[in-house]
């Protein structure tokens, strides 16, 4: 059970803390972006778009990347998926993928000519094929869900990676800010340091919600999760599976564990103010923020691995999917900010006085005395 909240009156749907947090999260973020963004001149609707179409394709990617490493979670359920069993219904792919193409038209419709063969439009096309076999797959299957399994739907409150997500709203958001004609590592520099902004949020949301727990621990600061919850099952499974957990006398409770949520919520909003001070203070080139983040956090994620005990799957011997990963993020964005910063700073040509783009004044022309004299 995920802790709610409360419940919507009426249609019943419950707002779960986890989903609620990952709002505030957002909403904060994108204000601060989008405040930053006007002191660079920049058109806040952009930063708007941006941060909803990164949010929507980080959460499919943060929720793809978690069924690429866990395929056995969700059984059966992939199945709806499956497009090969022939469940398309034409009209719902004219439903939906009318949809990329209105978007497009509004925020294009000032401009007096659109080229025709171009790579925005390429992109555009394959956005609305792509929606619409979407479209047309979900009417198929909310006309046929008794023959389907919805777990990997009705989950939707966990089972996500942040890499993923990360990975996918960059990306996402590289590609539409240059749809745009926007500068991407410009923004790129405003929208770093409230991706951490919203993970702080994120990972209180993971407390709440019972996931990403520490190792068992004696510190005065270790936290234990009320005994009916998931969280508690998972960890007393764990505990009783490995012999070297030390019960503290009552082997029928399971044990207080690291809060790696709340390190992780505390690293990220020091790497919120950490990120803005160097982006007002000490930024030389655009991208520099942006890839001091693709350090930062990566090389806090690979020590604070070491603290988490939750099920995640290794890759290289002892290190996890996550340090693997951010590893190799870490080593890119690193080489790349020491070239970046190496870069001489290109200083705006200075207005010349009027003195020196004046034209000399011409000789005056001898007198017939001097040329006389000559």
């Amino acid at each position: 059970m995920y802790p709610k909240l409360f419940e919507i009156p009426w249609l019943h749907w419950p707002i779960n803390s986890y989903g609620f947090m990952i709002m505030i999260g957002f909403l904060l973020a994108t204000y601060v972006a989008v405040r930053r963004a006007k002191t660079q001149n920049i058109n806040p609707d952009l930063i708007l778009d941006i941060g909803i179409i990164s949010m929507i394709f980080g959460i499919v990617g943060a929720k793809i990347n978690y069924i690429l490493q866990y395929p056995d979670t969700y059984g059966d359920s992939y199945r709806i998926f499956d497009v090969s069993d022939g469940g398309l219904t034409w009209y719902g792919g004219l439903a939906l993928g009318g949809l990329p193409l209105a978007f497009w038209y509004w925020r294009t419709k000032e401009q007096e000519t659109i080229k025709l063969y171009s790579w925005q439009n390429g992109v555009l096309l394959v956005t609305t094929l792509l929606f619409a076999l979407v479209g047309s797959r979900v009417l198929f299957l909310y006309q046929h869900q008794k023959e389907y399994h919805w777990n990997l739907i009705t989950s939707w409150q966990s089972g996500f990676v942040l890499y993923g997500g990360l990975i996918a709203a960059i990306a996402t958001g590289a590609i539409y800010t240059k749809m745009r004609k926007g500068s991407f590592l410009q923004i790129g520099d405003i929208a770093a340091p409230s991706m951490m902004l919203g993970l702080f949020f994120g990972r209180i949301g993971c407390l709440f919600n019972g996931c990403c727990w520490g190792k068992p621990s004696a510190l005065p600061w270790a936290i234990r999760f009320p005994e009916n919850s998931d969280a508690a099952r998972e960890i007393m499974q764990q505990q009783l599976k490995n012999p070297t957990y030390t019960l503290d006398g009552n082997a029928t409770t399971h044990l207080a564990v690291h809060p790696t949520q709340i390190y992780e919520s505390l690293a990220a909003l020091g790497m919120f103010f950490a990120l803005s001070w160097y982006w007002k203070n000490k930024k030389k080139h655009n991208g520099e923020v942006l890839l001091l983040l693709g350090m930062a956090y990566p090389a806090w994620r690979f020590i604070v691995e070491f603290m988490r005990d939750d099920q995640r799957p290794n890759w290289l011997g002892p290190l996890s999917y996550s340090q693997t990963l951010g590893l190799g993020i870490f080593i890119v964005c690193g080489v790349a900010l020491f070239f970046l910063r190496s870069r001489p700073v290109t200083q705006p040509e200075l207005p010349k006085l009027a003195s020196e783009t004046a034209p000399a004044p011409a000789a005056p022309a001898p007198t017939p005395d001097e040329k006389a004299a000559k």
